[in-house]
Formats: C-alpha cells, structure tokens, sequence
C-alpha cells in the first residue's frame, strides 16, 4: 500500500460552522484513495481566510514531510486549496512528492512533463493575483473614504479611531505633548535630540508603551494631519477631524526642519541610477559624466576601495536587457498557457459566485437577528445597555460583509485577458527593450525583473514571479527539443529570441 496525506482547507471560519467544504473535500479524497490503494497516514485540516498571513497546519505538514520521506503522496482536493501564493509553491516543490489535484485529474511528480508543470504554476501565480486584486480594491475603498475628508487608515498617535464615525478623534492623553514639540521646535531653538529627551520625560509613550523614537518624532513634524488635514496616496485631503496645532505653527516646523536639513540635489537625471547594487560590497550604483559627454555608472564606495570597475551606460543597458532573451516561447507551448488561462478563469468566477452568495447569507442573517433584537429591545426583554453592545457588534460585522461584497463585486480580475497580455510582453520583452531609450528600458525592466545586482562587469537579477515561470518554462522547452534532435543537429538548434 502506497503512504499518502490528506491536506484539506477551506476559505473562512463560516464555511466550517456551515459544515460542507471540509466533509465534501474529505469524502472525494478518501474515495480516491481507496481506488488507488493508498494508506491514509494523516490529514492535515486547515480552516483560514484567503488573505490571512501564515497557515499554522501548512507548516505542520511541510515539517511531517520534512522528517518522513516515507509518505510520498499529498492528496489535495484542487491546486488552489493547497497553494495560495508562489512561496507555497517553492516549499511543496522542495519537499519533491507526488502531488494528486483530484477534482482536476492532475498528477504531479518530478517525472511529469514540462508542460504540465508550467500550467500548473501558472495557475499558482493566477490564484495570487487574484488575492492581490481584492486588496488592490480595499484601497480603492480607502480613497473613497480619504476623499470624504475620513483618515481612512489607522490612527496616528495623538488621535484615536471611532468606529461610529469611520473617523479619527483627538487623543487628549497625548495631544497636548504633541502640541507642545510642535511649538518648541517651532521656535528654532531645539534640536530632534532635544524633543526626543523632552518627549520621554513626559512619558510620551507608543500604545504598546514604548518609548517614541527620534525617527517617529521626525516623521510627526512633516505630518499634516495634526492641522486637520492630511497626505493619502501622495494627495492632500481637508479632513473632518480635528486639528492639534494651527497651520501657522506647523509652516514653522517645516521651514526650521527644512533649513537644517537641506537634501542634496543633482544636477542631472541618470536612467539607471539607483536601480543596481554592487555585488561585492552591496552599495548602490550610482553614475557620473566623465569627459562631458560619456556616462559611467560605478559603486558608491570610497573609489579605490571597490573592486567593481565603472562601466559604460550603453554595456551596462546591454546587460540589462540578458535576462529578457529568456521570455520568448514556441507557440505550442504558448497555446498551453493560454489552456491554462482559460481554466484558471473558470476556476476563479466559480470561487467568486460562491463567496458572494455565502457572503450575502450572512449579511441577510445578521440583519434578521438585528431586527429580532429591536423587537426584544422594544418589548423589554432586553435592557438598553445589552442593545447597545449587541447592535454595535452586528453593525460591525454587517460592515465588514459589505466591504468583502464590494471587493468580490469589483474584484473581476480578468485572468484570460491579463494573461494574454503578460504572454504579448513576454514575447515582446526583448524587441521592445532595445528599441527605447534608456528612461523607457528602466521602466520596462521595473515591470518584468527585480534585485538587480551588478558584479565583475555581469548583472544578476530575479524575474517577477509569472515572468520567472514563463522563463523556466521556455528553458525546459529547449532542453527538451535538443534532446530530441539528431546528435548531430543539436548545436546548431535555434530558437527566437
């Protein structure tokens, strides 16, 4: 009998109270062990949010594998309940087992094909992506509230959230500190030292009760919601709270900070600045004009103390531009992604249907239990205080239904259209890098790679994840067809770059 493990999870702490993901998954997996003669050794239950951080029972089965090589098998209801980001992914891969997707009919092992694998992580960085779309649209849902004049995050020190109103309230524990470092250092007359020692001697504490650091205290100083207002996103919003200080004594603040402290300015705009380190020593690369006309970028270091020697604009951009020769694809195997796509499509309008009707049962349940209170509060059955309690504990839970609603609602991430356009660029990436100028290569080389490091004249850097896949795949793809090709043709193979 083959030793197996069974991984099953699902998505909220609602659904196992509604108690049908766990049994159902529970039932399909042990139906396929019995037909494939599998011992079940031990089943791994797992119950969390989509966007909670850390599986406490994942990691409990990564270390039970970890130890006993002898279960060579993980069953798993489909590939989403077992992965939910790339980091996953490399984990169970290291572990180097069997993985069986039952519902999806899909056998996983280091003897499958290349192809297989590829459409199998790509399916893995879909499923993150969409993860990553529904808290792209909670901070859509903070803008909305940012531009109602609603400090829509959590609040700073000297102001406190009130979950009534959405907003913030003034902290009179801590405001009148705050307002008197403003006006100290508005005076020019102390140093960021100064109010830090000032700061601790008026037990201006965090809320965890440490003590507030010189850097925080900085920060406090270039903060504009302590005059009402505030900077969301880069944006400036008139706020509904209210101030600690006037604007007078804050415009005071900032021109004695900014005097002291004047940041150095260059004269010229290099493309390529900033965006290497040096792999020697790890400072930044940074560039300089030499002759007046001939840009070299070199490590920041003491000159002479590096061994990294300055290099020309023009090499440099040429080194860049390697790693993007490794994108390009045949269209076989493009037409194996796009499959991909499309079932990962499915997939995620199915995960979305059913989120947002599991969602709207519990709004529509909640709802009845506060018109039941009322009705309890009306005919005094229940006190004044115990409503009070009870209506503010369902409201919350009605508004955070609602925010999940509309990130489900507007969350319809397209995979096959996104997708399609990843493939385009990835095909594209090199052609295109060549033809910009460098401010254009920068921008494209932010979108496609990352960690871009710069040693003995070579650059290293680490493609983002969906590009680093579609990389992989396209090297296993010609090892796979020099292998197949006469002895005599291999080396002379090529492939479009």
């Amino acid at each position: 009998m083959k030793k197996a493990i069974l991984y099953l999870r699902v998505s909220s702490k609602e659904q196992k109270k509604e108690g049908y993901s766990i049994p159902a998954q529970r039932k399909i997996l042990k139906a396929y062990a019995k037909k494939h003669d599998f011992t079940i050794i031990e089943e791994f239950e797992e119950v969390e949010t989509a966007k909670k951080a850390g599986r406490t029972v994942f990691g409990g089965m990564v270390r039970l594998l970890k130890k006993n090589i002898s279960l060579e098998h993980i069953l798993v209801e489909k590939t989403d309940r077992l992965y939910r980001n790339f980091h996953d992914l490399v984990k169970i891969a290291d572990l180097d087992r069997t993985l069986h997707f039952v519902q999806e009919g899909q056998i996983l092992s280091k003897d499958s094909e290349s192809s297989e694998k590829l459409i199998h992580n790509i399916k893995v960085v879909l499923a993150k992506n969409y993860i990553d779309n529904l808290s792209e649209e909670t901070s859509k849902g903070m803008l909305e509230k940012a531009e109602q004049g609603l400090w829509p995050s959590y609040a700073p020190l000297g102001y406190i959230n009130n979950k009534e109103t959405g907003g913030i309230d003034v902290d009179f524990l801590r405001a009148p500190i705050i307002l008197e470092l403003f006006e100290m250092y508005s005076q020019g007359r102390v140093s960021l030292n100064d109010l830090k020692r000032i700061a601790d001697a008026k037990e201006y504490r965090t809320r965890q009760g440490r003590k507030v650091t010189m850097g925080a205290i900085a920060k406090m100083l270039d903060n504009p919601i302590y005059t009402g207002g505030f900077l969301w996103k880069g944006e400036y919003y008139e706020g509904k709270h209210d101030p600690i200080i006037t604007r007078e004594i804050f415009e005071r603040v900032q021109k004695v900070k900014h005097s002291r402290h004047r940041p150095r300015k260059h004269t010229r705009n290099f493309a390529f600045r900033g965006l290497l380190s040096c792999g020697h020593c790890g400072c930044l690369i940074t560039a300089e004009i030499k002759k007046e006309q001939y840009i070299y970028y070199r490590c920041t270091k003491n000159k002479g103390k590096c061994p990294e020697k300055p290099l020309r604009e023009e090499k440099l951009a040429e080194l860049l531009g390697e790693p993007l020769k490794r994108l390009r694809m045949t269209p076989e195997r493009i037409n194996w992604v796009i499959d991909a796509l499309k079932e990962s499509s499915q997939d995620k309008d199915e995960f979305r249907r059913k989120e947002i009707s599991r969602l709207q049962t519990e709004y529509d349940q909640i709802e009845t239990n506060i018109r039941r209170l009322y009705d309890d509060r009306l005919n005094g059955i229940v006190d004044e205080e115990f409503w009070k309690i009870k209506y503010n504990e369902l409201k919350s839970k009605l508004t955070r239904i609602k925010r999940s609603l509309a990130e489900h609602d507007q969350g319809n991430y397209n995979y096959l259209e996104n997708g399609i356009r990843i493939l385009e660029l990835a095909q594209r990436a090199y052609s295109l890098y060549v033809k910009q100028d460098s401010y254009e290569k920068r921008k494209l080389l932010n979108i496609i790679a990352s960690n871009f490091v710069l040693k003995d004249a070579k650059v290293h850097t680490e493609l983002k994840e969906v590009f680093a896949i579609l990389a992989d795949g396209a090297a296993e793809e010609e090892i796979l067809i020099q292998q197949k090709a006469p002895k005599s043709a291999r080396n002379k193979i090529w492939l479009p770059r």
